[in-house]
């Protein structure tokens, strides 16, 4: 009998189908005839023909095997956003210490550094400071048509973006490490509105890409945008 036969097997009038219809709904059907179920051989992976409960326990310790690895996979993913979010925390708790615009600047650049292990960190906000301040003129800048155009893709979406940068965008944002930068976060500086970008420089490429989750690096971009907003014009 050729495969097609078996698959359209019709015996009495009862098709392949009708039998499979039957057993989805009597799922106990095989509980009250044990033993037909250990008389059913089916063909393994091995070769070697098993019963049928054989078969399903085969089948059940896959699944386990594979359940159990999308287990652990979620507990590593737990156990990893507690360290993010204790790290997040303690860059919270450092930037409500601050009390002046200097003091932020240091914190972000350290926490980020000690915390987050960036290899290099850049500040640079669309509005100038309220009081007079040590930190270095360049920090504020204007956004300009030339500053829109170089990260066009950042100011339309108003979010994070992750991974590598082009020449002149690292040149502008890193300066004299800008050649070292393999990968970088861009995370906009916001409060009711953003006024500010801060970038987070990496010297692996393989730190930060396009298709990593960006759900911390909002809440850092709001912490300090919050921060920042009163010491702003």
């Amino acid at each position: 009998m050729s495969s097609n036969q078996d698959h359209d097997l019709n015996i009495d009038g009862v098709s392949e189908k009708d039998v499979v219809n039957y057993l989805h709904k009597h799922p106990r059907f095989f509980e009250n005839n044990i033993d037909l179920l250990a008389e059913m051989r089916l063909p393994h992976p091995s070769g070697t023909a098993v019963s049928l409960i054989e078969r399903q326990v085969t089948i059940l310790r896959d699944n386990n095997k594979a359940l159990e690895l999308k287990l652990n996979n979620l507990i590593k993913i737990a156990r990893d956003n507690d360290k993010v979010n204790g790290r997040i925390q303690r860059v919270a708790l450092a930037l409500m210490e601050t009390n002046q615009l200097d003091d932020v600047f240091y914190v972000v650049q350290d926490m980020l550094r000690s915390e987050f292990s960036a290899d290099s960190v850049t500040l640079r906000l669309f509005r100038q400071p309220s009081n007079t301040t040590t930190i270095d003129d360049i920090a504020f800048i204007e956004q300009d048509d030339v500053l829109e155009n170089m990260f066009s893709k950042f100011f339309e979406k108003k979010k994070p973006l992750c991974g590598p940068l082009d020449s002149l965008q690292a040149e502008f944002l890193f300066n004299d490490s800008a050649q070292d930068i393999a990968s970088a976060a861009l995370v906009p500086i916001c409060d009711n509105e953003c006024f500010g970008l801060l970038a987070i420089g990496s010297f692996d490429e393989k730190r930060f890409n396009s298709s990593m989750g960006t759900l911390f690096l909002s809440y850092i971009g709001e912490m300090i945008g919050r921060t920042l907003f009163h010491y702003m014009e």
